[in-house]
C-alpha cells in the first residue's frame, strides 16, 4: 500500500474538545508520527489507561499506535467523505496453516508494495469489510519475484544455462496438415500436434525415459528460468521435455511442456538435466487459432468452448495454414471424417456460437488468407538491443583500443545513436567501421567507439550481403546509368526478395520493386544482360537502347528487344525436358465424384463456367513435390521467360502466378485480363487475387500433368437461362454459392462437369436453378410493360428461347476467337 506523503490527505483538526478521549470506532483527526501532519484515522482500540490508541488511517490503509494527546475531533464537514483506502484479500486462497507466514507476507509485500496494480473485484463483503479481489501484477514484479526465488539458493548450483529451447516447427502458409488438438482454451487459442510426427514423439518419450532412468537424482540442479530440462508430469509420472517458466517459491517451479502445450507447478526434485541429443528435435506443438471467427460477445461463451471441444477432441483433423497472428498460426480446420466434410469455423458460426471475423479495412481477404506467418519477435529484440547499447556505452568509460576484424559499438554519424559495428580499418585518430545491422561503412572518431559485450552480440547481425541474380553487367563493371536506375528502383522502397543461391559471400536474390522485376527492368533498358549472353550489336552504346526500340507495351515488350533476342530466350527456356511453356486453355479438368457432397465452390464466371475446388484425394505429397518443381522452374527461367513472352494470357488459360505476399509461385487460371494486371484463381488452393502481368509466366506441360485441385463445371439445365445473367441475379447467384451449397455431379464431357446445386433450407434442400428462375421472373415482373394478350405471351416465350440460343452461340464464338488469338500469339 502507498505510504502517506506530505500534503496528501491532510485534514485540519477541530479546535473543540481538545482534551476529550476518543471512543473505539470513532473517526478522528490524527497526527501522523512520521511527518506530524494531520490525517483521518479510525480508532480501533484503546489501552486500559486510555493514553494510547491503535489508529487505522482510512485514506491510506496503514496503522500505528498514537498517544491520545495527538488525536482531535474531526471537523463535521470532513466526516462525510468516504475512505480512500479499501481493505482487500486475495480471492481463492487460504493460508497453508492457521495464519499467513511471515515469509509469505514478505513475498507478497515485495510484489505489491508501492506498485500500481490492476485488481478485479471477485466478491463484495457480506458480513466482513474485505473485498475479495484478483490482482494482476506488473510483469516486472512477477519476474523479479521469480528471479529472487531462483537466486536465493542458487550459489554453486547447476543453473542449466546451456540448455536453450529447441527451434519451433516451421510451417508455410498453404500447408495442409493432419493434426490432433492436444490443448485448448478457445476457438482462437488451441495447440495441435502433427499426426505425421507421432512416431518421432513416441521415440522421444522412450529416449527421455531411458535417459532419466540412467541419470542419478541431481543434488545441485537448479535450472534457470528459460532453460529446458526433463520434468516428471504429476499425473502419469512420465518424463517430458519442459521449459522452466518461473519459481513460485524456492522449491516449487512452474514448467511448460514444450511438446504438448500444457504447464504445471512441480517440485524442484522432479526436474532432471537434459542431454544435448534430446534437444535436437524441434518443439512439437503448433499454437493455432481458427481463421475467420471471433466471439459473438466480448469473450467466448462457455457453450461455445464446450461445443468446440466436443467437435475436435480425440479426432484427426485437417488444417490449412492461412496466416499468422500474435505468434500463432491461423488455420482453417476440416473434419474429413464427417459426411459431408465439416468446416469447424462454419459450424460454429451457423450454430450462433461465433461470428465472422471482421476484415481489416482496405485489406484483401484473399491475400490475407495466403499471408505467411509474420514474426515480430526479431523486430522487438532489435528495438530492445538499441536501448541496451545506449545504456552500455553511456556507462562504459574505460579506454578501448579497436582492432581490425573485431566487433565494437560505434556512434552512427547520421543520428548520434550507438550501433553495433565491425572494425575495418585504423588511422591516427579515426576508425573505419561497418555497421553490421544497417550495412553502412563509415569513418568515425576513435572517441566514438566502445567495446562490446558477448550479450550484445547474441542477436544475429541484421544486414546481410546480397547480389542481384539473373543479370550481368554489359561490361567489366556496372555503368553509372545502370547504378542510377537500380537505386531509383530500390532506394527507400519496400522490396520483395527471394533467395536463389547461398554462398559464403552472401545471398543471391531476385528483387521486385512495386510489382516489377528489378532484373527485368535493367534488361529492358539495355543496362544489363542475361547471364552468359553475349553483348548484342544492337546496343549502339553501353546503356543506350537501339535506335529502333519502341515503348514497352505489356508483359515482356521491352525497348530495343529484337526478334532474334526473344527467339534465343525462348530456345533457352525450351531446352531440355521442360517442354515449351505456354498459356494453354485446354488444361486437364477432372471428373467430380458422382455423389452428393459439399464442395469448395471457388468462383462462378457464369452458369456455363463454374470453378469448383474438388476434394483432395491422396495427392498432398505429389502436390508438395510439384510446388517445389514449379518454384525451381520459375526462379531459374523467370528472366528469360519475361523477356520472351509477347502475348497476354486469355481468360481461362493456365499459367504460373507469383503471389505478392510470399513471392512464391503457384499454378493458376486466368479469370480476367486488364491493361497491366490480371485476375487469377490459384488452381490448387481456390483463392482469387489480382496480380501484375509481370508476375505471370507461361507454364510448361510437365507441370500440368498433375490435375488442378479446381475443375471446370457447368450448371445442369443452364439452357433454360440466358447466357449472361442480369447483374443483380448474378450477384444473388454468387452470394448463394458463397453461403454453402451441395453438389450432385451428373456427367463429364471431358472438359467440364455438369452438376446440379442445392442449398439447405429449414424444410430440406432447394434447387439453386429454381432460385435463379424465381429471381429472373421477379425481375421481369419489375421491369414488365403493360400486360399483353395470352397469344402474345407464347410468342414472347419463343423469342426468349431463341435469344437464349443466340447468346450461347455468341459465347461459343467468343471462346473460339480467344483460343485462335492465343494460338497465333504463341506461334509468332
Amino acid at each position: 500500500m502507498n505510504q502517506k506523503t506530505p500534503d496528501q490527505g491532510r485534514v485540519i483538526p477541530s479546535t473543540q474538545r481538545r482534551s476529550c478521549v476518543p471512543s473505539a470506532g470513532e473517526v478522528c483527526a490524527v497526527q501522523f508520527s512520521c511527518d506530524l501532519k494531520w490525517y483521518r484515522g479510525l480508532i480501533q482500540t484503546l489501552t486500559h489507561d486510555q493514553k494510547m490508541a491503535n489508529v487505522l488511517y482510512i485514506d491510506f490503509g496503514n496503522e500505528e499506535d498514537v498517544p491520545v494527546d495527538r488525536i482531535r475531533s474531526l471537523a463535521a464537514n470532513l466526516k462525510a467523505f468516504s475512505p480512500c483506502a479499501m481493505e482487500c484479500c486475495i480471492a481463492g486462497v487460504l493460508p497453508a496453516v492457521d495464519t499467513w507466514s511471515s515469509e509469505c507476507c514478505t513475498a507478497v509485500k515485495s510484489m505489491v508494495a508501492g506498485s500500481v496494480v490492476t485488481v478485479c473485484l471477485v466478491k463484495t463483503p457480506e458480513q466482513g469489510h474485505s473485498y475479495a479481489v484478483d490482482v494482476l501484477l506488473p510483469m516486472d514484479a512477477m519476474t523479479n519475484a521469480s528471479l529472487e526465488n531462483f537466486r536465493r539458493l542458487s550459489d554453486g548450483k547447476d543453473d542449466n544455462a546451456w540448455a536453450r529451447p529447441p527451434e519451433p516447427l516451421t510451417q508455410a502458409v498453404g500447408d495442409r496438415l493432419s493434426v490432433v488438438v492436444i490443448h485448448f482454451q478457445s476457438p482462437t487459442e488451441f495447440i495441435v500436434q502433427k499426426v505425421d510426427n507421432a512416431r518421432l514423439i513416441q521415440d522421444l518419450q522412450l529416449e527421455l525415459r531411458e535417459h532419466c532412468g540412467q541419470v542419478s537424482a541431481p543434488k545441485n540442479f537448479r535450472p534457470a528460468p528459460g532453460t529446458v530440462c526433463c520434468a516428471q508430469f504429476s499425473e502419469d509420472k512420465q518424463w517430458y521435455r519442459a521449459k522452466v517458466l518461473a519459481y513460485s517459491s524456492e522449491e516449487r517451479v512452474c514448467v511448460g511442456y514444450i511438446d504438448f502445450g500444457n504447464s504445471e507447478e512441480v517440485d524442484l526434485s522432479s526436474l532432471y538435466p537434459i542431454s544435448p541429443s534430446l534437444l535436437e528435435l524441434p518443439m512439437q506443438v503448433i499454437p493455432c487459432g481458427l481463421a475467420g471467427v471471433q466471439p459473438v460477445g466480448d469473450c467466448w461463451s462457455e457453450d461455445c468452448i464446450v461445443a468446440f471441444k466436443s467437435r475436435v477432441s480425440n479426432r484427426i483433423m485437417q488444417v490449412e495454414i492461412e496466416g499468422a497472428q500474435d505468434s500463432k498460426v491461423l488455420v482453417a480446420m476440416i473434419d474429413e471424417a464427417s459426411d459431408p466434410q465439416a468446416n469447424v469455423a462454419e459450424l460454429l458460426i451457423s450454430a450462433g456460437y461465433a461470428a465472422p471475423a471482421a476484415a481489416d479495412a482496405g485489406s484483401d481477404s484473399q491475400a490475407d488468407r495466403m499471408a505467411p506467418p509474420v514474426h515480430s519477435k526479431d523486430q522487438q529484440q532489435f528495438i530492445e538491443l538499441a536501448a541496451q547499447l545506449k545504456r552500455h556505452c553511456e556507462a562504459d568509460t574505460t579506454a578501448f583500443v579497436p582492432k581490425v576484424g573485431e566487433p565494437c559499438c560505434a556512434v552512427y554519424p547520421g543520428d548520434g545513436t550507438w550501433r553495433r559495428a565491425m572494425v575495418k580499418g585504423l588511422s591516427a585518430d579515426r576508425v573505419t567501421v561497418s555497421f553490421v545491422d544497417h550495412g553502412h561503412s563509415m569513418i568515425v572518431e576513435t572517441s566514438h567507439v566502445r567495446s562490446i559485450t558477448p550479450k550484445l552480440l547474441k542477436l544475429p547481425f541484421q544486414a546481410v550481403c546480397c547480389w542481384l541474380t539473373g543479370v550481368e553487367s554489359l561490361g567489366s563493371e556496372w555503368s553509372s546509368e545502370s547504378l542510377r536506375l537500380f537505386l531509383t528502383l530500390v532506394d527507400g522502397q519496400q522490396l520483395s526478395a527471394r533467395v536463389v543461391s547461398v554462398t559464403e559471400r552472401g545471398f543471391g536474390v531476385e528483387l521486385e520493386s512495386r510489382g516489377q522485376s528489378v532484373a527485368a527492368a535493367l534488361i529492358s533498358d539495355h543496362l544489363a544482360r542475361l547471364p552468359g549472353e553475349l553483348a548484342k550489336e544492337a546496343h549502339v552504346k553501353t546503356g543506350q537502347p537501339h535506335k529502333d526500340g519502341g515503348k514497352a507495351n505489356g508483359l515482356g515488350q521491352f525497348q530495343g528487344q529484337t526478334t532474334k533476342q526473344m527467339e534465343a530466350a525462348c530456345k533457352e527456356v525450351a531446352a531440355g525436358p521442360l517442354g515449351e511453356p505456354s498459356f494453354p486453355l485446354d488444361w486437364k479438368a477432372v471428373t467430380l465424384p458422382f455423389k452428393h457432397f459439399k464442395p469448395g465452390v471457388a468462383v462462378a464466371i457464369n452458369l456455363s463456367l463454374i470453378y469448383v475446388l474438388r476434394p483432395i484425394q491422396g495427392e498432398r505429397i505429389k502436390l508438395q513435390e510439384l510446388m517445389e518443381q514449379l518454384g525451381a522452374y520459375c526462379c531459374k527461367h523467370q528472366a528469360a521467360l519475361s523477356a520472351a513472352v509477347r502475348s497476354r494470357p486469355a481468360p481461362g488459360a493456365a499459367c504460373c502466378a507469383q503471389f505478392s505476399v510470399d513471392n512464391a509461385w503457384y499454378r493458376a487460371v486466368v479469370l480476367a485480363v486488364g491493361e497491366n494486371e490480371a485476375k487469377v484463381i490459384y488452381a490448387d488452393y481456390g483463392n482469387i487475387v489480382t496480380v501484375p502481368l509481370a508476375r505471370i509466366l507461361p507454364i510448361p506441360q510437365h507441370l500440368l500433368q498433375l490435375p488442378f485441385q479446381i475443375t471446370r463445371c457447368t450448371l445442369h439445365g443452364r439452357e433454360q437461362f440466358p447466357a449472361v445473367l442480369p447483374e443483380e441475379v448474378m450477384k444473388m447467384f454468387e452470394a448463394t454459392l458463397s453461403s454453402g451449397v451441395f453438389v450432385t455431379a451428373h456427367s463429364f464431357d471431358g472438359s467440364a462437369n455438369t452438376l446440379s446445386l442445392t442449398r439447405p433450407t429449414e424444410s430440406g434442400e432447394e434447387q439453386v436453378s429454381a432460385v435463379i428462375l424465381d429471381a429472373l421472373r421477379a425481375r421481369d415482373q419489375t421491369h414488365a410493360s403493360p400486360p399483353a394478350a395470352l397469344g402474345n405471351q407464347k410468342s414472347s416465350c419463343c423469342c426468349l428461347s431463341l435469344k437464349t440460343q443466340m447468346d450461347h452461340m455468341e459465347q461459343l464464338l467468343e471462346q473460339q476467337l480467344s483460343l485462335i488469338k492465343q494460338i497465333v500469339g504463341q506461334t509468332q
